[in-house]
């Protein structure tokens, strides 16, 4: 059974997947900034259920979906945790030493829905964009910044090298995990100290193995003529076409709905 990673790309041929990637980071980013501004339970909802809804409509593996959660589960509860017992307001249930409020729980319903769909987006963002396209977009994203001499080139090809990089770490540290549990190792026993202690003979061999690596690609880099700041071009380019205007009033008439429910609810 194949193991997925965050942010691991999946191919399929659905619109989302075809979309231009420069308006899909764009769009992704809209709605990140726009769920910070909504107010209403009934709204967050809405939001949710879209969110999930471009998760069908991409047709990604159930599977991932929840693999993707992995990484903010301690952030969620943490989060939850300190906004439950410690937010001040009017006391519903009492722990004596601990105490729950109605402006905490609410508070941590808001939050805990803002992170499950952050994260939803991210993933979605990630799971239907290729690493080479994911980088194109981000610097199409930031080119205007190059007229105040803000070095595009250089982070763009940072943050594709960045990103192929995650998945192949992901697969290293797996390889080595299951190695050294074949000698005998116990990663699961003992308190957080013990735990923490038994992963240094995986960060080693993974941190050396990641510099090996970038050593490789460096010589790679070199030995076809790469030259840092010079005009390079790209393969594939990315146009508008029906797709992306479908995809732009799309998210317009959801975010009118929004706003709408936005006044009725308020």
């Amino acid at each position: 059974m194949a193991k997925f990673y965050f942010g691991q790309f999946q191919y399929t041929q659905t619109f989302f997947h075809k979309l231009n990637p420069t308006l899909k980071i764009i769009l992704i980013f809209y709605l990140v900034i726009f769920l910070f501004f909504l107010k209403t339970i009934q709204a967050y909802l809405l939001f949710l259920s879209f969110a999930v809804f471009l998760v069908l409509l991409s047709r990604l593996s159930f599977q991932s979906v929840i693999a993707s959660f992995k990484p903010v589960i301690f952030l969620l509860l943490f989060t939850l945790f300190f906004q439950l017992f410690f937010t001040p307001g009017m006391v519903i249930i009492n722990f004596k030493i601990l105490k729950i409020t109605r402006e905490g729980l609410n508070l941590s319903i808001y939050i805990a829905i803002r992170i499950v769909i952050l994260t939803i987006l991210t993933f979605l963002l990630t799971s239907t964009t290729t690493t080479t396209d994911l980088a194109l977009g981000f610097r199409n994203v930031i080119l205007p910044l190059k007229m105040f001499k803000f070095p595009v080139e250089e982070l763009s090809l940072m943050i594709s090298i960045s990103l192929q990089f995650v998945p192949i770490l992901f697969e290293e540290a797996d390889r080595i995990m299951k190695a050294q549990m074949a000698r005998g190792a116990d990663f699961e026993s003992g308190n957080l100290f013990v735990r923490a202690k038994s992963f240094l003979p995986v960060i080693l061999p993974l941190i050396l193995n990641a510099f090996n690596r970038a050593d490789q690609l460096a010589i790679a880099m070199e030995s076809r003529g790469f030259i840092l700041g010079m005009k390079r071009t790209s393969y594939r380019v990315s146009r508008f076409g029906k797709n992306e205007i479908l995809a732009i009033i799309f998210v317009v008439v959801f975010t009118v709905i929004l706003f709408v429910m936005e006044g009725v609810y308020a």
